[in-house]
């Protein structure tokens, strides 16, 4: 730091100037006499100054954070909008970057060890730690601030806070894997259609052979939105997509449902219908039935019945019998979350014959 007192003048008036040279940047005080600009505190007047301006390497985060946040707004104002675009997500996640840090510590003082610490010991509202998602949300945006800093002059340089110069500041990212859902085998549809209480049998067969969601749209299905023999109604009100549906069932379909049924489809309550699912498939396959060729040895030896059984086997068996009829069955908007759930080899068109020739 470098000082000078020299005469000049200030609003036209004859005075003293303290001139202060710190860290690249230039601060000048104005005083009536020579003896007042001598015994100023300066190291007192910077300290001060810290706090409400940005002071080269030594500004404080908070002074960055407001600089920083007026220039995002500039950046992406819209005169038509009230807010610009991202601005309070971009300012939520800075301020919590910088309350975990500390908001009155220097922008120079945070290292990308503490960067790292904030973005691994992050945790959510339920305590559990961020996901991939978040840590990359929160984690890019602390980052992004301090390049801002960096270029402003705030911090330490440029090429810290950038991926492409510093491959320190990467996240590690667990491996993520791909499971393909679980569906049932045409031994275990027939043997869990086969066992579970009559009353539920059009149900279970509904949702095997047409896809439709469990709760949401087999609970309001009646039997007035069924043409018996030629197609099914899903009105848009009782859809997850909010679309109106039809679907065109296989011909086995028909096999299993009453010609004059009366109210809903399922008679009680879809919980009371999950937990006669699963006894079923507890007590599948009985004594003496052969599976994969092998006959069974006890009473009900049974098998685990898949989350979302019914609709993932539609949509694998689906695929093989006609790939557009599966996809408009079971509502989806695009191909893409299709194909990659149920293109697959794991079943074959022979298997998907012989699930759609399933009949009671």
């Amino acid at each position: 730091m470098k000082t000078k007192i020299s005469k000049g003048k200030n609003n036209g008036k004859d005075c003293y100037v303290l001139t202060v040279h710190y860290d690249d940047q230039r601060k000048r005080k104005f005083f009536k006499t020579f003896a007042d600009a001598k015994r100023f505190d300066v190291v007192a007047w910077l300290g001060e100054k810290k706090k409400v301006e940005p002071m080269g390497d030594q500004t404080i985060l908070s002074i960055a954070r407001d600089k920083y946040l007026l220039a995002f707004q500039e950046a992406n104002n819209n005169p038509e909008k009230p807010r610009q675009k991202g601005y309070d997500t971009t300012a939520d996640r800075v301020n919590k970057f910088i309350r975990w840090f500390g908001e009155g510590r220097a922008v120079s003082e945070v290292t990308v060890e503490a960067w790292k610490k904030y973005v691994t010991s992050g945790r959510s509202p339920n305590g559990k730690p961020w996901s991939k998602k978040t840590r990359h949300g929160y984690g890019s945006a602390a980052r992004i601030f301090l390049a801002w800093c960096a270029r402003e002059g705030y911090g330490q340089g440029k090429s810290t806070w950038y991926s492409a110069t510093n491959k320190d500041i990467a996240i590690d990212e667990k491996k993520t894997f791909h499971k393909l859902p679980g569906i049932c085998s045409v031994e275990e549809t027939k043997a869990l259609l086969d066992t579970i209480h009559p009353k539920y049998k059009p149900t279970m067969a509904l949702m095997f052979f047409t896809g439709i969601r469990a709760e949401m749209e087999m609970t309001m299905l009646r039997h007035s939105d069924i043409q018996f023999g030629k197609r099914i109604c899903l009105e848009a009100e009782r859809t997850k997509t909010g679309r109106e549906r039809w679907i065109v069932p296989p011909e086995n379909l028909w096999e299993w449902m009453p010609k004059r049924g009366k109210g809903l489809v399922n008679p009680v309550s879809f919980n009371a219908f999950t937990q006669a699912r699963a006894w079923a498939a507890k007590g599948a396959f009985g004594i003496g039935t052969l599976v994969r060729g092998k006959p069974c040895r006890g009473h009900g030896e049974g098998f685990t019945y898949p989350s979302n059984g019914a609709r993932h086997s539609f949509g694998s068996y689906g695929y093989w019998r006609n790939f557009e009829w599966a996809l408009d069955a079971m509502g989806h908007m695009s191909s893409e979350t299709f194909l990659k759930n149920y293109k697959n080899n794991r079943v074959d068109k022979e298997d998907s014959e012989e699930y759609f020739s399933i009949v009671p």
